[in-house]
């Protein structure tokens, strides 16, 4: 009995008319007209697939980052949602809150606020999103360095997008509720929040490379602080170079 061959229309490569996944690419072999139906399906089972789904991957990412983040660089790629897709989706989605809500205004009390606190309070709120994109690579740098031979720089992305994804979530959930509530206590919550982060990564890292001596943490730690302290830099020059143009 003869097979009838069909054509993948992703890759082109030929498969049974039985089978219902393409074995080159995995894209389902079914070539009927997309639908809005079928559209609306699509879209919710990739948050809530039970293997793969965005929902899935938050909890995991609180318990073992730096395993998900091992195994998806050694190659269960199908196993686990994006680390890039995810940290795009999460950060934009805070950054709209942060935006909305004007959550990382600066108190200041009764007195007039400095311009250069206000400038910080406004390219913060407007361009939280571009902190951190700036710091991913920032931070996938120093770990690539500081774990030289066992990371690269591509896969120490990986590590970073999936926890500042986490971090990201974090921040929505709970640190924006305290800041809304307790407003007067903006700075112990921010710094409580980025301590929290620098901790979690550090972990992150001991579980990537399974080596939880207390050099590892501290190298975690130390990739986190140096790319905050660029960070911070670049947006203190940039916020001085502006107040220093508005007095000319």
């Amino acid at each position: 009995m003869l097979m009838t061959l069909m054509e993948c229309l992703n890759c082109r490569r030929e498969f049974e008319k039985s089978d219902n996944f393409c074995r080159l690419c995995g894209q389902d072999t079914s070539t009927h007209r997309l639908t809005t139906k079928h559209a609306i399906h699509h879209f919710f089972h990739s948050f809530t697939h039970t293997d793969k789904g965005f929902f899935y991957l938050i909890p995991k990412l609180l318990v073992k980052p730096g395993i998900i983040a091992k195994e998806y660089n050694e190659g269960k790629r199908k196993t686990y949602f994006s680390p890039f897709t995810f940290v795009l989706i999460v950060v934009a989605i805070s950054t709209i809150i942060v935006s909305t809500f004007n959550i990382m205004s600066i108190p200041y009390g009764d007195r007039p606020q400095h311009p250069a606190i206000a400038m910080v309070s406004n390219f913060t709120n407007k361009h939280s999103n571009l902190v951190i994109f700036f710091s991913i690579p920032l931070i996938a740098f120093f770990t690539s360095q500081f774990f030289r031979k066992r990371i690269n720089f591509a896969e120490s992305l990986v590590i970073v997008s999936y926890t500042s994804g986490e971090r990201s979530i974090f921040f929505m959930l709970i640190v924006v509720p305290f800041l809304l509530l307790f407003k007067e206590n903006y700075y112990p919550i921010i710094w409580s929040y980025v301590a929290l982060y620098m901790v979690y990564y550090s972990w992150a890292c001991c579980q990537y490379f399974n080596d939880y001596r207390i050099r590892t943490f501290i190298k975690g730690s130390l990739c986190f602080v140096l790319a905050q302290a660029i960070t911070s830099l670049l947006i203190g020059l940039t916020i001085f170079g502006l107040v220093y143009q508005s007095k000319l």
